[in-house]
C-alpha cells in the first residue's frame, strides 16, 4: 500500500506539473487569440470608416499602394498635410511599433505568400501555416525556440474583402480568397516562470500529502475493512427490508437454473405482489407503507427454509426461489402448491403499523424450472405473468404459469404502450348514457363513460384498460381529460339554441386522481377554462375513495361545493357502507350498483338491499339513481319505492355525443 501510495503521489505530481506547463501554453494561446481578434476588429473598424487620415509631418509616409485612390493626400485649411491610412496600413504601423518596444511581449505580423512589401514576407513557420490555410485550415499554432527563449505562435487566415482589393486587386485576388495570415508571437518564458513557482507549490503540497497519506493508510485500511461488509450489503441487499435485492437475486436465480439443467433438478420461482398496496401508500403515506413492507418481509422469511431465497425486487414486489426439489416434477409441483397455500394462509392478515390495522392480501405467480425456461429473465417474466393472472382473478390467490399467459402478458405490455399514446392520438372518446326521471321519463342528465377507439382492437371498454392506467399513473392525465372533454361537450350542446340545455353530466373520478394534492385546483381550472357552470358537473366517487381518507375527502368536496360543484357516491353498497360516513360527507346522491338491480324484484335479498338503500337515502335527504335498469318491471319497482332516477338499456345504451344529441331531439 505504501508503494502504491508513493507511486500515486508521484504520478499526481508529474501530471500536475505537465498540466501547469500546458496551462501556460493555453494561457499564451488565449492571449494570442485575443490579440488576433483585436487586430481583426481594428481592421474592420478602419475599413467601415473608409480609412483615417494622419499627419504626414508626424512621421507617416503616404501609402504607395493607394496612389491611385483620389484624395489619398489632402491639405487642411490650416495647412496641415494629411495622408489616408487604410486598415492594412494602420495595422502595419501598430505592428512596426511593437517591434521597437524594448520589453518582450506580444508581436503581431501580417504576412502573405505574395506580399506587397518585403517586411510582410513569411518566415518558414508562417509559410507552412499559409500553405495549410490554402488547404482549408482555420488556425495554425505551435511552440518554437527563439534567442529570447520559447515562444508560442498562432496564426489565423486573413480573407480578402472589398477594401483589400484597393491594394491587392492587381494580384488577382477575389473577395473571399485567403489573402494571407495574421500571426502573433507570445513569449513563454514569463509564463513558464509562473508555472515553475506553481510547480514548487505543488511539490510541497504533494510532499505533505504523501506524509499525511502514509500516516492515514493504517487507519484507512482498518476503516475500509470494517466497511466492506456494509458496502456489500448496500450493493446486494435491500436497505428497507434487509432482503437480497434484484442484483443478488438474479445471480442466485441464474446459478439455480444452471444447476437444475445440469443435474435434472427441479426448482420453483414465486412472484408475490401485495394487493392494493398503492392505495395504502397514497392514503396513509410512504412511512406507513414502508413499515408494512418490513413486516411482510419478516413474515415471509419466517415461512421458508434456510436454503430458500426471498428477495425484494422493488415497491411491493417480492420473489422466492426454491431449489433442491428433486427430479420428480409431480412431487415438485405438489411441494410448490403446498407452500403457496401456506403463504396465502399466513401472509394474508392484518398487520399493526403505527396505530393502523392494515389488512393485506397477496397475489402469487409461480413458475417451475428448468422445463419452463432457458434463461433467468424468462423465468421472471413467466412468474410475473402468472402473478398478474392471479391479480386479475381478484387477488388473494396463486396461479401457476402456463404458456398462454405469456401471450396475455405481452398483450398487456402492448396495451400499456398503446395507452400512453392514446391521448396524444385522440383515440379516447366519451359515450353518454341518459339519466332519466323515474316518474316522468324525462332526461335529467347523462353519465360520461370512457371508451378507447383502439386502432387495432376497435372500441375498447374501460374494464380492459383502466386497471393498467391506474397501475401506471396514466389515469391522472386520462381522468383530467375526461372532465375537460365533458365540459367541452356541455358547451357544444349549449350552442344548439333550438334545444333545452342538458342540466348535468356525471363523470367518474378515480381514487388516484381524487387523492392528488391539487385535485381541487385542477377541477376549478378546467371549469374556468371551459366556462361551464360548476353545478352542471357531477363528480362520481366510489365508497372506497371516501373511506380511505374521510377527513381529506370531506375537505375536497366542501371546497368544490363552495363554487357549486356536485358529488355522487357511485356503486353504493359494493364497498364499506356505513351511516357514519353518509352523515359526515356532503354528497347529494347515491347510485345503486347494477348488481343489486339485476334480479329485482324476484331476488328477496336484492329487494331488501335496494329498499334499504332508498330508505336510507331518503332519511339523509339524498337522491337515488339506479344503474343497469333493463326491464319495465325493474323500473316500476324502483319508482314505487321512491327511486328518483335511473339509467340503463331500458331507456338507452351509452352512445357517442352525436347520437346522444339526436336522442335528445
Amino acid at each position: 500500500m505504501v508503494l502504491l501510495w508513493t507511486l500515486a503521489v508521484a504520478v499526481s505530481l508529474a501530471w500536475n506539473t505537465t498540466q501547469v506547463r500546458q496551462s501556460a501554453q493555453e494561457q499564451a494561446r488565449s492571449s494570442a487569440r485575443a490579440s488576433i481578434d483585436k487586430d481583426i476588429n481594428y481592421r474592420g473598424l478602419i475599413a467601415d470608416l473608409g480609412g483615417v487620415y494622419a499627419r504626414i509631418d508626424a512621421g507617416v509616409e503616404p501609402n504607395p499602394f493607394l496612389a491611385h485612390v483620389p484624395g489619398r493626400d489632402v491639405v487642411t485649411t490650416g495647412g496641415a498635410r494629411l495622408t489616408l491610412l487604410n486598415s492594412s496600413y494602420f495595422m502595419r504601423l501598430i505592428h512596426d511599433r511593437e517591434l521597437h518596444i524594448a520589453s518582450p511581449g506580444l508581436r503581431g505580423h501580417a504576412t502573405s505568400l505574395h506580399p506587397l512589401r518585403a517586411a510582410n514576407a513569411p518566415d518558414p513557420w508562417e509559410r507552412a501555416g499559409l500553405e495549410a490555410f490554402a488547404q482549408g485550415a482555420r488556425e495554425w499554432s505551435g511552440v518554437e525556440e527563439s534567442p529570447d527563449g520559447s515562444v508560442f505562435r498562432l496564426m489565423r487566415p486573413r480573407l480578402t474583402t472589398t477594401a483589400c482589393l484597393e491594394c491587392h486587386g492587381h494580384q488577382g485576388y477575389r473577395e473571399g480568397d485567403v489573402l494571407g495570415g495574421i500571426s502573433v508571437t507570445v513569449p513563454l518564458e514569463p509564463l513558464y516562470a509562473q508555472a515553475r513557482e506553481r510547480t514548487l507549490v505543488f511539490g510541497l503540497g504533494h510532499g505533505f500529502l504523501w506524509l499525511l497519506g502514509i500516516g492515514g493508510l493504517t487507519l484507512g485500511y482498518r476503516i475500509l475493512t470494517g466497511k466492506e461488509e456494509d458496502l456489500t450489503r448496500a450493493a446486494f441487499y435491500d436497505p428497507l427490508t434487509g432482503l437480497p435485492n434484484r442484483t443478488l437475486f438474479m445471480d442466485r436465480l441464474e446459478q439455480a437454473l444452471l444447476r437444475a439443467q445440469r443435474h435434472n433438478e427441479r426448482g420453483a420461482l414465486f412472484y408475490l405482489d401485495l394487493d392494493r398496496f398503492k392505495h395504502i401508500n397514497d392514503s396513509l403515506g410512504h412511512s406507513i407503507g414502508d413499515g408494512l413492507l418490513r413486516q411482510v418481509a419478516t413474515a415471509l422469511r419466517g415461512l421458508l427454509r434456510e436454503e430458500d431465497t426471498v428477495a425484494r425486487l422493488g415497491g411491493d414486489e417480492f420473489v422466492v426461489l426454491l431449489t433442491g426439489l428433486g427430479s420428480d416434477p409431480d412431487a415438485a409441483f405438489l411441494h410448490t402448491q403446498t407452500l403457496a397455500t401456506k403463504l396465502l394462509q399466513h401472509l394474508c392478515r392484518r398487520y399493526p403499523v403505527d396505530g393502523h390495522e392494515l389488512y393485506v392480501s397477496i397475489s402469487v405467480g409461480i413458475t417451475l424450472f428448468p422445463e419452463n425456461a432457458h434463461t433467468s429473465q424468462d423465468l421472471l417474466k413467466q412468474a410475473d405473468a402468472a402473478m398478474y393472472e392471479a391479480k386479475d382473478r381478484g387477488g388473494n390467490a396463486f396461479h401457476f404459469y402456463v404458456p398462454s399467459l405469456q401471450a396475455a402478458a405481452d398483450l398487456r405490455l402492448q396495451m400499456e404502450n398503446d395507452l400512453r399514446s392514446a391521448l396524444e392520438n385522440g383515440e379516447l372518446v366519451l359515450y353518454y348514457q341518459p339519466q332519466v326521471d323515474s316518474e316522468r321519463n324525462q332526461v335529467l342528465g347523462a353519465e360520461a363513460l370512457l371508451r378507447w377507439e383502439h386502432p387495432g382492437h376497435g372500441l375498447t371498454h374501460p374494464d380492459d384498460f383502466i386497471h393498467i392506467a391506474e397501475e401506471t399513473g396514466l389515469i391522472l392525465a386520462i381522468g383530467e381529460w375526461v372532465i375537460r372533454e365533458a365540459c367541452r361537450q356541455i358547451r357544444a350542446w349549449d350552442g344548439e339554441s333550438s334545444r333545452r340545455p342538458l342540466p348535468q353530466v356525471s363523470v367518474n373520478v378515480s381514487p388516484r386522481q381524487f387523492r392528488q394534492p391539487d385535485f381541487v385546483q385542477r377541477v376549478k381550472g378546467i371549469l374556468a377554462e371551459t366556462g361551464v357552470s360548476p353545478g352542471r358537473i357531477v363528480l362520481e366517487l366510489t365508497e372506497r375513495i371516501l373511506l380511505e381518507d374521510m377527513e381529506g375527502a370531506a375537505e375536497r368536496i366542501r371546497e368544490l361545493q363552495a363554487i357549486g360543484a356536485r358529488f355522487c357516491i357511485d356503486d353504493f353498497g359494493m364497498g364499506y357502507s356505513s351511516l357514519a360516513y353518509l352523515k359526515n360527507l356532503p354528497v347529494e346522491a347515491l347510485k345503486i350498483d347494477r348488481s343489486f338491480v339485476r334480479d329485482i324484484p324476484t331476488d328477496p335479498n336484492d329487494v331488501a338491499i335496494v329498499e334499504t338503500i332508498i330508505a336510507m337515502a331518503w332519511r339523509f335527504g339524498l337522491k337515488v339513481i339506479a344503474e343497469g335498469v333493463e326491464t319495465e318491471e325493474q323500473l316500476h319497482f324502483l319508482a314505487a319505492r321512491g327511486c328518483d332516477a335511473y339509467q340503463g338499456h331500458l331507456h338507452s345504451h351509452a352512445m357517442p355525443a352525436v347520437e346522444f344529441e339526436r336522442h335528445l331531439g
